[in-house]
C-alpha cells in the first residue's frame, strides 16, 4: 500500500474545485486568523536510563519552542491552515553549544467543512491526529521530541448527529520529505517509514455512554538503523481492531474501557500476534476543589523471549507518546525503542484537585511490571518482571488566555526488571506565552 498519490490526487481534486468557487466570493468577508505561542521548559533528569548511581547521566537543560500559524479562508467552505515551528535546546548539564535548529512545517492543510454532502468533510495535509486517550492514535513522529506529533495524513469525515465514522490514511517517513525545511538538519522522525490506512467511528448519542471503535492495517518498512542493532525491526504489517468505551453512572461514578487486538506478520514469514487494553473507574465528588480519585490497569502485551516463531509483542502504532509518564520514555528507549509502550503492566491510582480556578493538580502512582523478563544487555536489565514503582505530581497553572504553565515532578524506583536498583528523578517548570489575532478583509 502507498498512500501518496493517493493524498497528491486528493489535494489536485479539491484545489481544482474550490480554488474557482474562491474567486466568485470576492465581495465577502473573510477573516485571517493567525497565532504565535512561545514556550520554554526547564528540565533536570537523573538515572533514568540506566539506573546507575556510579555513572554520572544527569541532564540539565532549557527547551525553546516557537511556533507560528495562520488560516486563510480559501472560500466559505474551505480552509487553509499552515504552522512553522521550531524547537532548539541550551544543555546546560552537560554543558552543550546551543545553536539554531529546524524550522518545520508542523501543519499544512486544506480543511474542506462540506464535500458534495451536508455532513461529509474531509481534512488533507500536516495535521495533528489524536483520538480517545491517544491509545492507539496520537503520535505520528515520536523521534523529534515535544517538538511536533503531526502525521501527513487525509481524514474523510462523516458527520450525523452525534456520530461520526472516519477514514483515516497516514504516510510518516522516516525523515519528513514532503515540505521544505530552513536550516534542514535531516532529522530522524521515526525508526522506518510509516504507512497506514484505516476507520475510526464515534458514537455519542446515547446521554450516558460514549462508544468509539476502529480498524487500522499499518505498514512499517525500511528500518533505518543496521541489520546487526539489537533494536533493529524487519520489515513489518499489522493490523489493530479494537474499541473505547465511557459509562457514565450514578453519584459521580464513571467506567472507562478500552481493548485492541493485533495480527499480521513480520518479513519473511514471522506471525504478529500483540493485544493491549485498558480499564478504570473514577469518582467524582461535589466539593469547590472538584477532586476526583481513580484506579485501574494499563496492559500492552510483551514478546515472549522463549517463542522465536511468533511476534505476542504489542505494536504502538501511532502511541509512542508521553501517555503515562514523561520520564519513563527515555527509560523504554533501551528496549524497543524511545516512548515504545509494549510489554508493560500498568496499576494506577490517580488524584486530581482543583484548589482554585486557576490551579489545578494531579498526583499519580503507578505499580509497574512487565509481562517477560526483557531479553537485552544483562548488564543493565534483569531477570525479573516487576518494573517498579513509580510516583508523580503536577500543577498547572492557567492565569489567562495569554499565559500558562506548569510544574511537574517524577520519581521512579526500579524493581528486579533492571540490574540497578538507583532511582530517577523528572523534573520540569514550563511557562507558555499564546497569541491570538485576526483580520477581517472584504
Amino acid at each position: 500500500m502507498n498512500i501518496r498519490p493517493v493524498v497528491f490526487g486528493i489535494i489536485c481534486m479539491v484545489s481544482a474545485s474550490f480554488m474557482p468557487a474562491a474567486a466568485q466570493q470576492k465581495g465577502e468577508a473573510k477573516s485571517f486568523d493567525f497565532g504565535f505561542e512561545q514556550r520554554v521548559r526547564n528540565e533536570d533528569w537523573n538515572n533514568i536510563f540506566d539506573q546507575n548511581g556510579a555513572v554520572d547521566d544527569r541532564r540539565a537543560q532549557v527547551r525553546y519552542r516557537t511556533r507560528a500559524w495562520g488560516k486563510i479562508p480559501l472560500s466559505p467552505q474551505v480552509d487553509f491552515y499552515a504552522g512553522l515551528d521550531h524547537e532548539t535546546n541550551q544543555i546546560l548539564d552537560p554543558r552543550t553549544p546551543c545553536h539554531l535548529d529546524e524550522i518545520v512545517f508542523e501543519n499544512a492543510y486544506i480543511d474542506v467543512k462540506k464535500l458534495l454532502i451536508p455532513g461529509l468533510s474531509l481534512r488533507v495535509g500536516r495535521q495533528n491526529i489524536s483520538r480517545g486517550e491517544g491509545f492507539i492514535i496520537s503520535e505520528g513522529d515520536p523521534l523529534d521530541g515535544s517538538r511536533s506529533i503531526y502525521s501527513n495524513a487525509f481524514d474523510l469525515a462523516y458527520t450525523a448527529k452525534k456520530s461520526r465514522i472516519e477514514i483515516i490514511g497516514i504516510s510518516n517517513p522516516a525523515k519528513d520529505r514532503y515540505l521544505p525545511k530552513i536550516n534542514n538538519k535531516h532529522r530522524g522522525l521515526v525508526d522506518w517509514d510509516d504507512q497506514a490506512l484505516g476507520a475510526y467511528y464515534t458514537d455519542n448519542n446515547l446521554k450516558r455512554t460514549g462508544f468509539e471503535a476502529y480498524y487500522f492495517y499499518k505498514k512499517e518498512t525500511g528500518d533505518r538503523r543496521s541489520a546487526t542493532n539489537a533494536q533493529f525491526q524487519p520489515d513489518q504489517h499489522v493490523h489493530t481492531a479494537g474499541g473505547r468505551i465511557v459509562q457514565k453512572l450514578n453519584r459521580g461514578w464513571e467506567a472507562v474501557g478500552e481493548m485492541a487486538l493485533q495480527w499480521g506478520a513480520q518479513h519473511p514469514s514471522t506471525p504478529v500476534s500483540g493485544r493491549g487494553g485498558y480499564a478504570y473507574l473514577k469518582k467524582s465528588f461535589s466539593s469547590s476543589w472538584q477532586p476526583s480519585l481513580s484506579l485501574g490497569y494499563f496492559g500492552m502485551s510483551g514478546d515472549d523471549p522463549a517463542t522465536q516463531d511468533k511476534i505476542e509483542g504489542w505494536d504502538a502504532i501511532f502511541s509512542r507518546f508521553v501517555k503515562w509518564s514523561e520520564l519513563y520514555i527515555y527509560t523504554l528507549s533501551k528496549e524497543r525503542g524511545v516512548a515504545y509502550w509494549t510489554n508493560i503492566g500498568l496499576w494506577r491510582a490517580e488524584a486530581l484537585f482543583t484548589p482554585h480556578p486557576k490551579l489545578s493538580g494531579r498526583m499519580t502512582f503507578y505499580k509497574m511490571d512487565s509481562y517477560h523478563p526483557f531479553n537485552g544487555n544483562p548488564l543493565f536489565f534483569g531477570t525479573g518482571t516487576n518494573r517498579g514503582d513509580h510516583y508523580q505530581i503536577r500543577m498547572d497553572l492557567n492565569l489567562n488566555k495569554h499565559w500558562r504553565g506548569h510544574a511537574l515532578y517524577e520519581h521512579f524506583w526500579p524493581g528486579d526488571f533492571y540490574v540497578g536498583r538507583a532511582s530517577g528523578h523528572f523534573l520540569r517548570f514550563e511557562i507558555i506565552f499564546v497569541l491570538n489575532g485576526s483580520i477581517t478583509t472584504m
